[in-house]
């Protein structure tokens, strides 16, 4: 099993045990949490989510990502935000890279990225939520941190 399945395996189940413990419906915790019902039930059934839907799902919990894939045993973090902050990622993305000691390019040549990616991140924008899940666990770095909810 590569990481990206086991991690969304472990979201799958983490969400799973949380959404029964809510005792809600699909459709009410879908209103409660601001997501489409079909989402539900796709994230419910292995479909990876958007980070704005993963982000809503965690700050209803009050939980963090980085627990609901797996990459530590942190239900949360003690100063831990609500929310997301698109700008965050890049300089952290920097920072993991050089403590690293590799690039952007070594991480492409390996599959975790996409070289064309690095200008749109540069302005702002966030790669997909599957490509976080490799860059954290291939930098040994935080979700929630690249996503500025942690300092």
């Amino acid at each position: 099993m590569n990481i990206l399945t086991e991690n969304t395996t472990i979201f799958t189940e983490n969400f799973t045990d949380l959404f029964i413990k809510t005792n809600f419906n699909k459709t009410k915790f879908a209103n409660e949490v601001g997501i489409k019902h079909s989402q539900i039930e796709h994230y419910l059934q292995g479909t990876i989510p958007t980070i704005k839907s993963v982000v809503k799902i965690c700050d209803y919990f009050n939980c963090s990502i980085d627990y609901m894939v797996g990459l530590n045993n942190n239900f949360k973090y003690e100063n831990m935000k609500q929310r997301y902050t698109s700008n965050s990622f890049y300089p952290e993305y920097q920072r993991l890279l050089k403590i690293n000691h590799t690039n952007h390019f070594r991480l492409s040549k390996n599959n975790l990225v996409t070289e064309t990616s690095l200008s749109s991140w540069k302005r702002g924008c966030l790669p997909k939520f599957e490509v976080l899940i490799n860059i954290a666990y291939e930098l040994g770095g935080s979700i929630d941190k690249m996503l500025g909810r942690i300092e």
